[in-house]
């Protein structure tokens, strides 16, 4: 018998303890690692830059008075150095309350409609029509309103187009798209166990959805409420085409219609306006409390959808704590103390009389029911109005063809598109490095218990509510005043990196977290390093989600004007100078020509570069679906394959036939509801219903005789 030589091990340790071997990171992982660490915590030191430069530039003010006087204090009267937002906060939270009164039953009624009443197909379409109304700029809105729902109140009465009501409308129509995708995503997100459950207990579908769905999706459709009102608090561009401007306060000498009809100027539209045309150092201070006071409130509505987005994990876990403590002190609970016993008898005679009474069900059925139809039907005419209009509009402009060349002696639409183009090829240049390398920490390697991790998450939220005339006066005293880069395009790229940047970081996370681990574990498995898992496996699976994610990010700096109207200029001009060059946008020239010019030739060119701004925001939105379709090899059926589909479909469809059964449709509701609605049948019904109703109330008193 041959003796085996046993060879030493060494992975164990003097004490004899196995040791854990140490895998030696490649030198390209240390740079990657490196970049990325590198990249987060440039995000992380824009965010630190950004609260400590406004709040020191607003410190001159603080100076001479308390910041509880500027925020209380009713008068603002730059002429004679008096800073005081009272009552420009008290117009801002009325316009909230207006725009809010609008938009949160439309979006309530909406969402649960779509989501529970339509088929998948019908959902599809019916969202993407919420996405159209998404990808309006803000400018556009205000062109539309200001003469189309200005005219609406116009003939209730209002003394002119721009007013309280005006602003209201707009803004909750402005709000609804952010408001209801969010809320759609959280009903979507319910289990359908609580639906069928609720369902196979014979409670009605409208009972269902509104006592078991929107209570399990309460929580964080307060918080997609909360974002629709922190996108109203932060709008500046379209309230100071619509809102009147004055800082006079409200009309309380006319009543309530003189009240409504006010002409109000918010904090966000208060810095758009003053910022470049300043009276001092002074006002320059005040303009930049107004920031830092936005900022503040960013933050307590940001904590406040934390909070109410976590408040039913913190009850389920400290309901299940004070069980487990119950259970091991052997006592009952006092929810199960209080519980009242009924007998078999009345349990019979409440079920009887909830089952039977239909009316009142019927009633409560039908009333919402028309509720969420009207909801729907709204939002969808809305956003074909605006669309139509602007179409039409547009297109009627199409007159004025020398406005591509040339403006009332300035340089034409083909300007403002070509430093559109530039300002978006500057921007991702800067935005897209960033928002990957931070996406990339926050997927790959970090911890998600961090603390510091935590910190940073909501740090981005933060940026990513705030309001851009925040980042606007920042990027102007920042990279303008400070850094002596001039007005151009460089500086308002600079400036629209930090405002596209937390939708990049939020997207390309997205992308990265949805690539199943299991790929992850194969690449491991097969002796990968880290960084070839990151650039053989996530990368490539998760291109989808990052394309997306950048089209995207494109359409948004497209909408976006009040940073760039702060950094860019507003002359339109040839961009002769490359990225030093100054000039205006789309967006930025609808806003001049629509605040300079009047109706007519100004107003039709207006249109016809809210057409071209729709057209591209909407096609950049259509396109990062099928680039994604591509890259993923999913394959579609061509655009032109369906629109003939759609026209043969049409073509061969029976008309006759369809009105036929829709009339007999209605005539048999008729026949039913009249049967119904006869005397004699009433009679017999409220009678049923009274003898009924009397012994359920001796049955609830104890007498069961």
């Amino acid at each position: 018998m041959t003796e085996t030589t046993k060879l030493p091990d060494n992975n164990l340790s003097i004490s004899g303890k196995r040791k854990n071997p140490r895998t030696k990171t490649p030198f390209a992982g240390k740079v990657t690692q490196t970049f990325v660490y590198t990249f987060t915590a440039v995000v992380a030191i824009i965010l630190l830059i950004l609260v400590v430069f406004v709040a020191l530039k607003s410190s001159k003010l603080f100076e001479n008075t308390s910041f509880w006087d500027f925020i209380f204090k009713g008068k603002w009267d730059p002429e004679n150095n008096i800073f005081g937002i009272g009552t420009i906060i008290a117009m801002t939270i009325m316009l909230l309350l207006v725009a809010m009164v609008f938009a949160i039953p439309i979006t309530i009624f909406s969402t649960l409609f779509i989501s529970e009443y339509l088929s998948k197909k019908h959902q599809k379409t019916v969202m993407t029509i919420v996405k159209l109304l998404a990808g309006i700029p803000s400018v556009v809105f205000g062109l539309f309103a200001r003469e189309h729902v200005g005219a609406l109140f116009r003939l209730m009465g209002a003394p002119s187009n721009d007013n309280l009501m005006v602003a209201g409308l707009t803004m909750a129509f402005m709000a609804i798209p952010t408001m209801v995708s969010l809320s759609y995503n959280a009903v979507q997100a319910v289990p359908e166990g609580y639906r069928f459950g609720s369902l196979g207990l014979g409670i009605s579908k409208e009972k269902t959805t509104f006592s078991i769905v929107r209570k399990s999706a309460w929580a964080k459709i307060i918080s997609a409420i909360i974002m629709g009102m922190s996108r109203v608090i932060g709008e500046t561009m379209a309230i100071m085409m619509i809102a009147g401007n004055s800082t006079g306060g409200f009309n309380t000498t006319e009543g309530i219609s003189g009240f409504l009809f006010s002409s109000i100027r918010t904090l966000a539209a208060t810095i758009g306006l003053e910022m470049l045309e300043n009276k001092g150092q002074l006002h320059e201070a005040a303009l930049y409390a107004i920031g830092l006071f936005l900022f503040i409130l960013v933050f307590i509505i940001n904590l406040s959808i934390l909070v109410i987005s976590n408040i039913d994990n913190w009850k389920r876990s400290r309901r299940a704590k004070q069980e487990e403590k119950m259970v091991a002190a052997g006592r009952v609970s006092k929810v199960a103390r209080n519980y009242r016993k009924y007998s078999s008898y009345e349990l019979i005679e409440i079920v009887n009389n909830r089952s039977e009474n239909k009316m009142c069900k019927k009633l409560y059925s039908g009333s919402l029911m028309v509720a969420m139809w009207i909801s729907t039907a709204l939002v969808i005419s809305f956003t074909f109005w605006i669309l139509g209009t602007v179409a039409i509009r547009g297109l009627s402009g199409l007159v004025y063809a020398d406005a591509f060349v040339s403006i009332n002696g300035q340089a034409g639409i083909f300007a403002a598109l070509l430093t559109t183009v530039m300002l978006i090829i500057a921007t991702l240049v800067f935005a897209v490095p960033l928002a990957l390398g931070t996406a990339i920490y926050l997927s790959e390697y970090s911890r998600s218990s961090s603390k510091v991790v935590k910190v940073l998450r909501f740090s981005i939220g933060l940026l990513a509510s705030t309001p851009s005339i925040v980042f606007g006066i920042f990027g102007l005293s920042v990279f303008i005043v400070w850094m002596k880069i001039p007005f151009s395009i460089l500086a308002a790229a600079l400036t629209m990196t930090i405002v596209v940047l937390p939708m990049l970081i939020s997207n390309f996370e997205d992308a990265l977290t949805s690539v199943p681990p299991s790929y992850r574990e194969a690449g491991a498995a097969l002796g990968m390093s880290k960084v070839k898992r990151l650039f053989k496996i996530v990368l490539p699976n998760a291109m989808e989600g990052i394309i997306t994610g950048t089209i995207l990010a494109m359409a948004r700096i497209i909408g976006e004007s009040a940073p760039v109207y702060l950094t860019l200029g507003t002359a339109m001009q040839m961009p002769t100078e490359g990225f030093l060059s100054s000039g205006a946008t789309l967006t930025t020239g609808i806003y001049m020509l629509s605040a300079e010019a009047g109706p007519g030739r100004g107003e039709a060119i207006a249109y016809l570069m809210s057409l071209m701004t729709i057209v591209l925001v909407l096609t950049l939105n259509f396109t990062s679906g099928r680039i994604s379709a591509l890259v993923t090899g999913a394959k579609r059926t061509p655009l032109i394959i369906i629109i003939r589909g759609q026209i043969s479909a049409i073509k061969h469809y029976d008309y006759k036939v369809s009105f036929k059964r829709k009339f007999n449709k209605v005539k048999a509701v008729y026949i039913v509801f009249s049967n119904r609605l006869k005397p004699n049948v009433i009679k017999q019904k409220w009678s049923k219903w009274k003898t009924r109703r009397k012994a359920y109330k001796k049955l609830k008193k104890g007498d069961k005789s």
